[in-house]
């Protein structure tokens, strides 16, 4: 499938960057370290790092402009590490997650001020996404290779694969209040999969159950499924994973069709 989308005009120029300060002088300053590398286009690895900072990232701001990746998985880190690197010539320091109580994870931290402002223009949210509305932004929409490319880190980073039901799962919370949003985020990754890969889903749905967090608010579980069996083979053809453990997963699935 070709590409059917090729965006006319840059993400983030160096004009809209400083927009995002209140001292323009300030500005100058701040932004002159990274001017090498605006104006800044779309591509295939800006839109993975997307889907990585809108599934497992964090980016702060604007008291205080910085971003964190968490993962459970050091080949996921060291992943990240080198997309960052390449895409913006910065590393950052890995460092344990003491607070999660699902088990060792591990935060990969960037203190870059200027860096964080632009994915921040690149349409990632600022703060905790459970308890804000946001969208994939439409350059990744518009496009099917990056949408290709931030569905597969989604995925990656959200998504199970059920060995015995033998389907694909996508899962993301929200909070209660913003369930209709979280369903339209979703509901976005499902026209695109069919649209540009053929790939059909079940409709976003939640259960009952809720989390309630140490703030008082109550979450819930959106979920996606991708269960029919041509569809299946289609992503695995077509996207797949990059964790070895969950394409090795769906592998077995995939073998246990053929094998019948």
């Amino acid at each position: 499938m070709g590409n059917i989308y090729q965006p006319m005009h840059p993400i983030v120029t160096s004009a809209r960057l400083l927009d995002t300060y209140k001292s323009r002088p300030a500005g100058v300053k701040a932004i002159e370290p990274i001017n090498y590398m605006l104006p800044l286009f779309a591509s295939e690895r800006l839109a993975g790092i997307v889907g990585d900072m809108i599934s497992d990232g964090h980016l702060q701001g604007p008291e205080k402009w910085r971003l964190d990746f968490t993962s459970n998985s050091v080949k996921d880190l060291k992943r990240f590490e080198k997309e960052f690197l390449l895409q913006f010539g910065v590393k950052g320091k890995v460092r344990p997650c003491m607070t999660n109580k699902f088990g060792i994870t591990y935060n990969y931290g960037i203190n870059n001020k200027p860096i964080s402002r632009v994915l921040f223009l690149c349409g990632i949210p600022v703060g905790n996404k459970v308890t804000q509305e946001f969208k994939i932004p439409s350059w990744i929409m518009s496009n099917n290779l990056y949408f290709k490319r931030f569905i597969q880190i989604v995925i990656d980073c959200e998504g199970s694969v059920d060995t015995k039901s033998k389907y694909v799962e996508l899962q993301m919370s929200k909070s209660e209040d913003l369930l209709e949003t979280g369903f339209d985020f979703f509901n976005g990754i499902k026209s695109k999969l069919f649209k540009y890969f053929k790939i059909e889903t079940t409709k976003p749905f939640t259960i009952k159950a809720f989390n309630l967090r140490k703030d008082g608010i109550r979450t819930k579980p959106i979920k996606m499924k991708i269960k029919r069996k041509e569809s299946v083979i289609r992503f695995y053809r077509t996207i797949g994973f990059e964790n070895e453990n969950k394409m090795k997963k769906l592998r077995d699935v995939i073998s246990s069709w053929e094998g019948n």
